[in-house]
């Protein structure tokens, strides 16, 4: 596979990463196994036009051998499928081997013809962020710490570096030093998500695996604990459905567990979805539950 920073091999931990990158780059899922043909045949016409694009959508690559559960929830039945992501939302896709040109038609009503590779980005700032927003998607972290220090001492205005730089940090668990990045912004609207993520983050600290909350949770019913760090752990793992489950029935149950901390949980997963049309629904049935 090409190392051009634009192409990424997608897993459960980044998916959430990749997705975020959608909100400023086009992202074209590609959903392939070792032993599919014809996404072997793919995979190299895909690199050429991502190697085309250089940079203007990302080329992420999902394992379906590896990444069952995640290819189930995206919808995928079978291979080779091509999903492409803008905003957030589900803009377009293709099913089975496709011939270049359809995978162009796909493509270029976001992204228009090929840029010229030595042409200068007219917004230099958006590109700097989306460099560095790959190079987190990519695992490459101490690369964009180093790159988001250097943007944040000539631009110690733009609030966004400094949010990026707390969800860099907490990619790599330095906890503390996201919440001093955190504490320095004052506006609590553009900060909000970060802190709700590093909440999360907070909650499950030292605690016991996924795996065995997951036991806890099927073989006690009234364990409100298992289920509480349960939905923090689904929260983290972009399966906010299962996560509001869990909290509405900790709600339901007993509002004084953790000092009504389910229902505040509730509130955070909310910030967290910001922009998200979800939240209208969950707000209703957080209302519902408490009515």
């Amino acid at each position: 596979m090409s190392e051009a920073n634009y192409i990424v091999d997608v897993n459960p931990q980044n998916i959430n990463d990749v997705v975020q990158m959608s909100a400023r780059i086009p992202v074209l899922l590609d959903f392939w196994a070792e032993w599919c043909e014809p996404c072997k045949t793919l995979a190299p016409l895909l690199e050429k036009i991502a190697d085309e694009y250089a940079g203007q959508f990302i080329l992420a690559r999902v394992d379906t051998e590896s990444n069952q559960m995640l290819a189930q929830q995206l919808g995928v039945r079978s291979i080779p499928a091509l999903k492409l992501i803008v905003q957030g939302q589900l803009a377009g896709e293709l099913n089975g081997a496709q011939p270049e040109s359809e995978i162009r038609k796909l493509l270029e009503p976001f992204l228009g013809e090929p840029q010229d590779v030595d042409e200068t980005p007219a917004d230099e700032a958006t590109d700097l962020f989306a460099q560095i927003q790959r190079a987190r998607a990519m695992g490459a972290h101490d690369q964009a710490i180093d790159a988001l220090q250097a943007a944040m001492q000539e631009q110690p205005q733009e609030i966004k570096y400094q949010t990026l730089m707390a969800e860099v940090l907490m990619d790599v668990d330095r906890l503390d030093d996201a919440q001093a990045v955190l504490d320095n912004i004052s506006d609590e609207t553009l900060k909000g998500p970060a802190l709700a993520r590093l909440f999360f983050l907070q909650e499950l600290a030292g605690f016991e695996s996924a795996e065995s909350l997951q036991y806890r949770v099927a073989q006690d019913s009234n364990d409100l604990e298992a289920r509480y760090y349960m939905a923090a752990t689904c929260v983290l793992a972009g399966e906010t459905d299962a996560a509001m489950e869990l909290l509405l029935e900790i709600v339901q149950k007993d509002r004084s567990f953790k000092e009504d901390g389910a229902r505040l949980a509730i509130l955070k997963l909310i910030e967290l979805m910001a922009g998200d049309p979800a939240v209208a629904r969950y707000r209703r049935r957080l209302f519902a539950c408490l009515h």
